[in-house]
């Protein structure tokens, strides 16, 4: 019954990735509140009868396809087999550690494994051994060679090994965000990677920056970018150029929609998407973004 159970929240998350959808749209739909859906995905509740009814139409689907009894609707919507379903949840948690190391440092890591949701234990192994092993002044390259002998151990259906060991790798080595995403994208495969994590998803160039127009600033404080609404896009590339995204990242969450807008829009697609989700996953103070926010201001007086 509990693997049932934990079958059942990742095709909830997997069917609601095949359809675009967030959290908060899916719970719109069901008229429940996002904070239910998301306890459904990680495996704290379960929906009731009803709400499995409810689900079940909406996905077009059977109950017992929901709750793990049959799994030829996964299949039709393109997502293949349960093996891979895990990979993408333990790249979720993988994209979490980039994140969290670049926010507050690497020590930090090991305070979050009880957050994980992917279910992988050698992940949380691996982020104490490189700490650990840090304390014993081990460098990089052989820890990562004695966590691929420990990965080469694990038994067929935990299959997370490889990517685990080269994505920490490249996040302990302080690789940028892109290449950590590219890292794990290519253990999972293109089609898992567009249908369930979204970076080729619906939401289009002008729908992303429709969204942040009405973005408000975090506090009357963060408003350093203001006067940037009126800078040229040479300008604005000149200092994206000169800017580290995780800077980028802080500096527009706490900026108006339409300084944001200005910068997000002289961003490549590919990037655009990548720092959109960023902005809506951070998590950091008003500092941090002043930090950042001063950061552009003196690039731009640098420059111009």
């Amino acid at each position: 019954m509990e693997n049932n159970r934990i079958l059942m929240g990742k095709r909830i998350c997997s069917l609601r990735g095949a359809r675009e959808m967030t959290q908060e749209q899916l719970a719109e739909v069901l008229c429940v509140s996002p904070a239910a859906v998301s306890k459904w995905e990680r495996n704290l509740a379960v929906p009731n009868v009803e709400m499995l009814w409810m689900l079940a139409d909406y996905f077009g689907c059977t109950i017992d396809e929901l709750v793990g009894r049959r799994q030829e609707q996964l299949e039709r919507v393109g997502i293949y087999d349960e093996k891979r379903l895990r990979l993408v949840a333990i790249a979720g948690d993988l994209l979490r550690c980039d994140q969290i190391s670049r926010q507050r440092g690497l020590l930090a890591l090991e305070q979050e494994t009880a957050g994980f949701q992917g279910g992988s234990e050698f992940l949380v192994f691996a982020v104490r051994y490189i700490l650990q092993a840090f304390m014993k002044q081990m460098d990089m390259g052989r820890i990562a060679g004695l966590l691929d002998n420990y990965a080469k151990t694990l038994p067929p259906w935990q299959n997370e090994g490889p990517m685990v060991v080269a994505a920490l790798e490249a996040i302990v080595s302080g690789e940028s965000a892109d290449l950590v995403r590219e890292i794990i994208a290519s253990y999972i495969g293109m089609d898992y990677w567009t249908k369930i994590t979204g970076y080729n998803r619906q939401e289009k160039r002008e729908e992303i920056l429709q969204r942040y127009g009405d973005k408000k600033q975090f506090s009357a404080a963060t408003g350093l970018l203001e006067g940037f609404v009126e800078l040229g896009d040479f300008e604005i590339q000149t200092i994206l150029r000169n800017l580290e995204n995780q800077e980028l990242t802080a500096a527009l969450y706490g900026a108006s929609g339409a300084a944001a807008v200005r910068f997000l829009a002289n961003l490549s697609d590919r990037v655009l998407v990548f720092i959109s989700e960023d902005i809506d996953n951070w998590e950091g103070t008003e500092e941090e973004i002043l930090d950042a926010q001063r950061k552009i201001v003196e690039i731009r007086n640098r420059c111009f």
